[in-house]
């Protein structure tokens, strides 16, 4: 009876248990960690102060901010901090909610440093700051009020220099200050020492934050007391002359030839282009020779006098439909007598590096030649060239031009039968009214 009294007890602690389990199962409750948080990390402490002058600083420089930070933000910390003068090696650390940055031989005395943070840096949530930091500081002596400004354009590819790398080299002793191109172009590197700089501008293709042997660049040598300013125009420099890639028809008289580089932007001499019809080398005459911009603008002319006899032919209503084409292949900009045809309801260009490149031509790696005779369908022909590339190098090159055959008749398409030899067809009757039966 005891054991029967005893079994019972047990069998409802257990359901007890259960149940108690259960309701604590259907229970919501917040997640542990506290509400979400959806804020971007802030800086709280920068040592030293910007501004401040630190005889034989031989610390960190310590960046302090008010939460945990990733590690990787940004794709790695060394992505985001730059010190100028750039130093050999740079030694960063993280440390939960701190960085701290040193070159790694020490900081130099009497030197000005530049610290700076891109914006990136995120979170354990991901939450990114959208502003950057940049401190400066001096080791022994003052801090010049100077600057040095301008605006990198990318020649090559007509465009605003965007996040070029800008350095500037303060001599004799070559220390490198450094500072990137927003996205218009202009650039400015502030409280550095007075003195003779030679500046850079490079187009960082490769991110690398250096300059590299085949990446656009230009370059100009200051003196700066208060402040500097320049404008780059940067393009590949090449010792060899250019060479040509390839030569192709263009139209029954014209043919393109595109060089291997950008070409010096002036009108080619008549004599630069040499052809001869092969195989027994008979020199052809070369009609005219253009340049890139020259030959668009011929173009739109000659489309846009066709343009205006189709729409003669076609009758006045068809002629406010037909299509401007020299509106659609007038150049951006270039030389002064092209960029005279612009249409006046074009948008104006409307930053400072835009405006400057429509006083200067457009690079291009092409000429165009206009023969007196038709190229002839199936001929080949050998093409000789003298061009200069940008940088002032003279190459002379030869090519085949080869002019495709007319495509032969489609025989495999039976024609259709002629109206004359074709069958009478049979009567629709499905249509002719039943006559009422009068039976």
């Amino acid at each position: 009876m005891a054991r029967a009294a005893r079994c019972t007890r047990r069998k409802a602690a257990r359901l007890g248990l259960l149940t108690a389990l259960c309701t604590a199962c259907a229970v919501i409750q917040q997640p542990p960690g506290g509400p979400p948080d959806f804020a971007a990390p802030t800086i709280v402490s920068v040592r030293p102060d910007s501004g401040a002058v630190v005889p034989d600083f031989d610390d960190a420089v310590e960046i302090q901010f008010d939460e945990v930070i990733a590690e990787n933000s940004g794709g790695g910390l060394d992505k985001l901090i730059e010190v100028s003068p750039r130093p050999e090696q740079l030694r960063i650390q993280w440390k939960r909610s701190r960085i701290t940055v040193e070159p790694h031989d020490g900081w130099r005395p009497g030197i000005v440093y530049h610290v700076v943070l891109a914006p990136g840096i995120t979170d354990l949530r991901n939450n990114r700051m959208e502003e950057g930091l940049s401190l400066v500081f001096s080791t022994g002596g003052e801090i010049p009020d100077t600057r040095i400004d301008g605006v990198v354009i990318d020649w090559e590819a007509g465009r605003p220099g965007l996040n070029a790398l800008v350095e500037a080299v303060l001599l004799p002793d070559s220390l490198v200050y450094v500072t990137h191109a927003d996205s218009s172009g202009e650039f400015s590197l502030t409280q550095v020492p007075r003195g003779t700089y030679t500046l850079y501008a490079t187009i960082d293709n490769n991110s690398s934050n250096r300059r590299d042997r085949r990446e656009a660049f230009d370059s100009v040598s200051v003196v700066l007391d208060s402040t500097a300013s320049h404008i780059f125009w940067t393009f590949t420099p090449d010792t060899v002359g250019p060479q040509i890639r390839g030569v192709d028809p263009s139209d029954s008289l014209t043919a393109e030839i595109e060089f291997n580089q950008m070409l010096a932007p002036v009108a080619p001499d008549l004599g630069a282009v040499r052809v001869w019809l092969l195989p027994d080398t008979a020199e052809v005459t070369v009609h005219v020779l253009w340049e890139k911009a020259a030959y668009d603008s011929v173009r739109a002319a000659e489309r846009a006098v066709a343009d205006s006899i189709a729409a003669e032919q076609a009758g006045p209503d068809s002629a406010a439909a037909a299509p401007d084409s020299a509106a659609r292949l007038r150049p951006r900009r270039g030389r002064p007598e092209i960029a005279a045809a612009l249409d006046s309801a074009q948008v104006p260009d409307t930053t400072r590096a835009e405006r400057l490149m429509d006083e200067r031509p457009v690079l291009a790696n092409r000429w165009y030649f206009r023969l007196l005779e038709p190229l002839a369908p199936g001929a080949r022909y050998l093409v000789e060239a003298e061009a200069q590339g940008i940088a002032g190098a003279t190459g002379e090159s030869r090519a085949v031009l080869i002019i495709p055959e007319p495509e032969p008749p489609d025989t495999t398409r039976v024609p259709a039968p002629d109206d004359s030899t074709r069958a009478p067809a049979e009567a629709d009757t499905s249509q002719v009214p039943v006559p009422e039966d009068s039976t």
